[in-house]
């Protein structure tokens, strides 16, 4: 975990509610305060995993999950007509089980490998952005190689907070929207 997961604002708030054992009284003061709530997902120029071209791309929080052998890393990178699953294991699709899934909507299945390590979903980036967009929590199922002995499938879940935000900025090259001084 990196520094700053270990020190983001709602992991300390987290562990204060875990000390003072207040979870019902955090969780009120979490939903009355919603600017303890971090932004996930971040817009920016960066080379697009895909064409290595620099483009905006919509960058998730990057998660840390068990391969079957040592610890990955993987992160949810939207170039605008893909999702692709970055990680630093190789995947493995022969068992046609890897998928993405939001909230409680039916699965997105993928065996599109590329790289060896990125998963990618571009059935239709529309219908997906706005299921991004509308979504709070997106789980990608993986499974790594080798084959044999076969790993087991590991679901990893995503905050879809600040995608919205990031999706938006993505439409103007990257600039988030000019502040106009009115509050609405």
């Amino acid at each position: 975990m990196s520094a700053y997961q270990q020190n983001s604002p709602s992991k300390r708030m987290v562990d204060i509610c875990r000390r003072l054992a207040v979870g019902g009284l955090c969780a009120g003061f979490a939903l009355a305060f919603p600017l303890w709530a971090e932004a996930a997902w971040t817009a920016a120029i960066k080379p697009d995993p895909m064409t290595r071209q620099p483009r905006c791309l919509l960058t998730s929080e990057a998660q840390t999950t068990q391969d079957g052998y040592a610890s990955t890393s993987v992160t949810l990178v939207f170039n605008g007509t893909s999702l692709v699953v970055m990680t630093d294991s190789e995947l493995d699709p022969s068992f046609n089980d890897l998928q993405l899934v939001v909230d409680n909507k039916p699965a997105i299945h993928s065996d599109k490998i590329d790289h060896k390590t990125n998963l990618v979903f571009n059935q239709n980036a529309q219908e997906l952005a706005q299921l991004l967009r509308t979504g709070r929590i997106a789980t990608v199922y993986l499974r790594f190689w080798p084959k044999w002995p076969a790993t087991q499938i590991f679901p990893v879940r995503f905050s879809l907070i600040g995608f919205s935000k990031a999706h938006d900025a993505m439409g103007q090259n990257c600039q988030p929207e000019a502040s106009t001084g009115s509050i609405n």
